[in-house]
């Protein structure tokens, strides 16, 4: 939720800051730069399929045709680090106003590390509850609508409250923190807690 939660926020924000000095960006600009972020979508779906397969490959060789399922959660740790970083740069590029290059290359990144990261936490999930696929994308697409909801009622005035610089960077470590408190432990126990909590039987 609070990776898709920023990214989100930045879809809904950035036009709001780059229409206005320094940037005065044109509609036409503004039309142009949606491109970032649709190229960060189609790498970070590439990246999903291939790595989300490479990593089951990859451990089912080398445990004899064993699997566990936590390890599809690997998958999520490159698009953390890179939404933490890119978080951080979006921030500092409002901050000093860097070149609009860069901004864009920091939206892609974020579209990326949403898109990725949403890919292999589905993957997990479906694994995880094969036979409620139905409730699982429900609950995982109400978090990702939750978030981006509500982030745009408040991003925007933190922005212009205590700067871009401390606001995104606060969120990188919001998103941070999420990952260490809610991945991370879902890695070391999430087969414990499969065992100890089976699914209920499919309803169809």
């Amino acid at each position: 939720m609070v990776l898709v939660a920023w990214a989100i926020g930045v879809n809904v924000t950035i036009s709001l800051i780059v229409t206005p000095p320094p940037y005065a960006w044109s509609f036409q600009k503004q039309a142009l730069s949606w491109l970032a972020p649709l190229i960060g979508a189609i790498i970070a779906g590439t990246w999903g399929h291939w790595f989300n397969d490479y990593l089951q490959r990859s451990y089912i060789r080398k445990h004899n045709g064993l699997y566990v399922l936590e390890n599809r959660l690997w998958g999520v740790d490159a698009p953390t680090i890179i939404g933490v970083a890119d978080l951080v740069l979006y921030g500092q590029c409002f901050q000093h106003t860097l070149h609009w290059m860069v901004v864009l290359v920091a939206w892609a990144m974020i579209a990326f590390s949403m898109i990725a990261g949403t890919t292999a936490v589905s993957a997990y999930c479906l694994d995880a509850f094969p036979n409620h696929a139905s409730l699982v994308a429900a609950i995982i697409n109400m978090w990702r609508t939750t978030g981006g909801l509500c982030v745009g009622f408040f991003q925007l005035k933190w922005i212009f409250t205590s700067g871009a610089g401390l606001s995104f960077g606060l969120q990188a470590m919001v998103l941070a923190v999420a990952f260490l408190g809610g991945v991370v432990p879902t890695q070391v126990f999430g087969r414990k807690w499969r065992m100890k909590h089976p699914p209920p039987k499919a309803e169809n």
